[in-house]
């Protein structure tokens, strides 16, 4: 088995009788090699991130003759204080480095971790970057090799499968045409980025703080909303319009005064006669009537008189619209939101309500704002949720994702990329010309508003500067791929 074993492209190999090895962190090794003498050192690499601790252990003990290490360079990540940690303190019973925290390899015997450091001597010279230092410090500890194991020790790597991803502690915003298309994107996100927390009731759940949806083009006719019947409801129990012009189901709940049997409110209760006699979406409407800009046309279903204390209190809170450009834009904020089995009901109800107030103002309905505090899904609906995103949720096209800050259009007018700058509508707004694919990427992130959009961007500014290296920018078209020479 060839060594080393892991990054081999990646790390310079010197001497292999030599028991040097040089970790520089995160100084470039082109920078440093040139002012080094290849005999006097075994490899030399960097170390990025704290993850790659392990490797470089990996690669230690898979080839037992290496005596000494040299850390040096620049320290950006932390990745250099956990090797530090590791060698000199050990790990601890859950397989982490004292004092750090980072998780080694569990496949990793810590047998063979006890022994890398007992072997392994550490010379620390961390912000030592300038290569003559380097080269002095690499010729003064040169050593030949010695085995200090009886074989090899090599561990199978394992790719982790990560139960939850990393995400911002509070705040998310998804964007989606439709309320079908929404709810998959927050099981997907939900499941994949929440938080495993409890709450006052004891219940496991998948959390994320202040998640914020928009819904954009969904019909603000139940009869012709996006519903789909592998969701946790049947179109019977959301509703219809009936004949009288009232709603049956949930619609009705929420559209409606009256209560249901056995329930202490409804939200149609709370919104069409609060404390018993306030229409409140009768005033919304009165109150965009007299003033079209106002910023008071708000809602509210949360009574600080008895709900603190309620054993069961509404989850949605506030209802916020707002007329800008002729269109009714509506905000909902819930303080406890249900992803799996309520948001959906809840975004159709609500989009119904959106509608209504829309047509009493003479107007179109814009977009559906939902801000859900707690987004959670219950343990108890991990395996349903599960199984809905991986049935329905397919990944989409970058390219067709709707950017609100605008699209952009690539050319090539050599020596430079020139990129135009569209209002979604398509008006031209700004050009920036530069002459890489960073460059042009650094001052763009301000104007993309969407990860996907600079995704794509990202891709297509790297295939116009490789066609004006090329010296063929002729074969640049945006999204077609590279129309290269045969040879070339």
């Amino acid at each position: 088995m060839e060594w080393p074993l892991y990054f081999a492209p990646s790390l310079a190999l010197g001497n292999q009788d030599s028991g040097l090895g040089v970790c520089l962190l995160w100084t470039p090794q082109e920078r440093v090699l040139p002012a080094l003498d290849p005999t006097h050192y075994a490899l030399v690499g960097n170390l990025y991130s704290r993850d790659g601790v392990s490797f470089l252990v990996r690669n230690l003990l898979a080839r037992p003759m290496i005596t000494n290490l040299l850390l040096c360079g620049k320290d950006l990540t932390g990745s250099g204080a956990a090797l530090v940690a590791l060698l000199r303190d050990g790990l601890d019973g859950s397989g982490r480095i004292v004092g750090d925290g980072t998780r080694l390899h569990p496949e990793i015997a810590p047998e063979a971790v006890a022994l890398l450091r007992r072997s392994l001597t550490l010379h620390d010279h961390r912000d030592s970057a300038r290569p003559e230092q380097i080269a002095a410090l690499v010729a003064e500890l040169a050593c030949p090799a010695r085995i200090w194991a009886d074989a090899p020790q090599i561990f199978p790597y394992q790719e982790p499968s990560a139960e939850a991803l990393p995400a911002a502690e509070v705040g998310l915003l998804l964007r989606a045409p439709s309320i079908r298309l929404g709810y998959l994107q927050l099981l997907w996100h939900v499941l994949r980025f929440g938080q495993r927390t409890a709450t006052q009731q004891g219940a496991d759940q998948r959390e994320i703080l202040d998640l914020l949806t928009v819904i954009s083009a969904e019909p603000d006719d139940p009869a012709k909303c996006s519903y789909a019947d592998w969701m946790p409801f049947s179109r019977v129990s959301l509703g219809e319009r009936l004949a009288d012009g009232r709603f049956s189901g949930y619609l009705g709940q929420l559209l409606q005064p009256e209560g249901a049997d056995g329930v202490s409110y409804t939200y149609g209760s709370r919104l069409r006669a609060f404390d018993g006699s306030i229409d409140q979406v009768a005033a919304l409407a009165n109150e965009l009537r007299s003033a079209s800009d106002s910023r008071r046309a708000v809602a509210v279903l949360w009574s600080p008189a008895y709900d603190p204390a309620s054993p069961n209190p509404p989850c949605l809170n506030l209802v916020q619209v707002r007329l800008r450009a002729g269109r009714l834009h509506q905000t909902a904020y819930f303080r406890s939101h249900d992803i799996y089995r309520a948001w959906p009901s809840n975004a159709y109800g609500l989009r119904a309500l959106q509608g209504e107030l829309a047509r009493a103002l003479g107007v179109d309905s814009g977009d559906l704002a939902i801000l859900s505090h707690s987004a959670h899904i219950y343990a108890h609906d991990w395996a349903n949720a599960t199984n809905l995103v991986e049935q329905y949720h397919h990944p989409f096209n970058p390219r067709s994702a709707r950017d609100p800050r605008g699209s952009f259009v690539i050319l090539l007018e050599p020596p430079e990329i020139v990129v135009r700058h569209y209002t979604p509508d398509g008006e031209h707004l700004q050009s920036l010309r530069g002459q890489s694919a960073r460059e042009l990427a650094s001052r763009l992130a301000l104007y993309v508003g969407e990860v996907s959009h600079a995704i794509y961007l990202g891709t297509e500014l790297q295939k116009a500067e490789l066609a004006l290296a090329l010296g063929l920018p002729e074969a640049y078209h945006q999204d077609r791929p590279l129309a290269l020479r045969q040879g070339v």
